[in-house]
């Protein structure tokens, strides 16, 4: 395995995982009939933010070869 496909698989497990947590969260309060919508937006924040830095650091590998 070469060290950029460990890094992408790192940062995908970064990416994803915390997500998928928050969005879980977010259906177990809706579930209990509180607000859900602040966990939606907290897991929609995680996903746009590391993914920005994911791309950003794949980039910066792709400009290194």
């Amino acid at each position: 395995m070469t060290k950029e496909t460990t890094i992408a698989r790192v940062l995908v497990v970064l990416v994803f995982a915390p997500a998928g947590g928050l969005f879980g969260k977010a259906v177990a309060v809706a579930a209990s009939g509180r607000q859900w919508w602040p966990w939606l937006i907290a897991a929609l924040a995680w996903l746009v933010i590391s993914g920005l830095v994911a791309v950003a650091v794949s980039s910066r590998f792709d400009e290194h070869r």
